[in-house]
């Protein structure tokens, strides 16, 4: 289910919006309760900074694609959205599968911010185009050991 931008967060009048694309797991196998709370924290964060101005006075608009958790749907969503211009790609809840979405993002050249999965590498390589939001999985394990 590929879905236009979110008919939630239609983008308001004026200037052209900012497009970013969305990656989340909204059918099966993957993980869609996982995937539409994801939608609905994007869905919000966009909200929020619209209501404050967008970026640079422009709103932004999300453009969500459907990874159904599978690494080979993610790679070509990226593609996908590459090719309609988004500023930036976010989201995916299953590691392996931003795995596969930022590697893709890297070698398109195009900004990949993972918000949830927690695979150590992200990339095969070094990149200054994939960041993310939780830490490494090796980071909780460090923690979780220093605690015992």
């Amino acid at each position: 289910m590929d879905a236009p931008p979110s008919p939630l967060l239609p983008a308001p009048p004026g200037p052209r919006a900012v497009p970013v694309g969305a990656l989340v797991p909204l059918s099966r196998p993957g993980w869609v309760e996982a995937g539409r709370h994801l939608l609905a924290g994007l869905e919000l964060a966009v909200r929020e900074v619209n209501e404050a101005g967008g970026i640079g006075g422009r709103p932004l608009a999300l453009v969500v694609r459907d990874t159904a958790g599978d690494p080979e749907r993610a790679a070509k969503a990226v593609e996908e959205l590459a090719g309609l211009g988004v500023a930036a790609v976010t989201g995916e809840y299953h590691s392996v599968v931003a795995r596969a979405a930022a590697a893709r993002a890297d070698a398109l050249g195009l900004p990949f911010l993972c918000s949830s999965a927690v695979l150590d590498e992200l990339t095969e390589e070094p990149t200054d185009r994939v960041a993310r939001l939780a830490p490494a999985q090796s980071h909780g394990w460090r923690l979780y050991a220093d605690f015992l």
